[in-house]
């Protein structure tokens, strides 16, 4: 795994592409119509950017790359700890 240069100061970071439509609004589709607008997850930016830069035609024009964090997830910090040993 190569780790990303540019993790934004977060602990156990993931990027997610975020394609934001009407401000996120929830509609009558409810919850399913946000979660349309989220693909991911990379273990690096570099990743992300370059998906994102591949298929552009899949997505709308402000569609960005994010950094969260998986801190609070003990399932996640257990398996970026897994994976930093290997």
């Amino acid at each position: 795994m190569q780790l990303s240069k540019d993790n934004e100061g977060t602990s156990y970071p993931f990027w997610i592409i975020i394609d934001p439509a009407q401000n996120f609004k929830v509609n009558s589709d409810g919850i399913y119509n946000i979660a349309s607008m989220i693909t991911g997850i990379w273990f690096s930016r570099e990743k992300a950017e370059a998906f994102l830069k591949q298929t552009r035609y899949n997505f709308g024009e402000h569609a960005k790359v994010f950094c969260a964090s998986g801190n609070y997830s003990e399932d996640w910090v257990e398996f970026c700890k897994i994976i930093e040993k290997l």
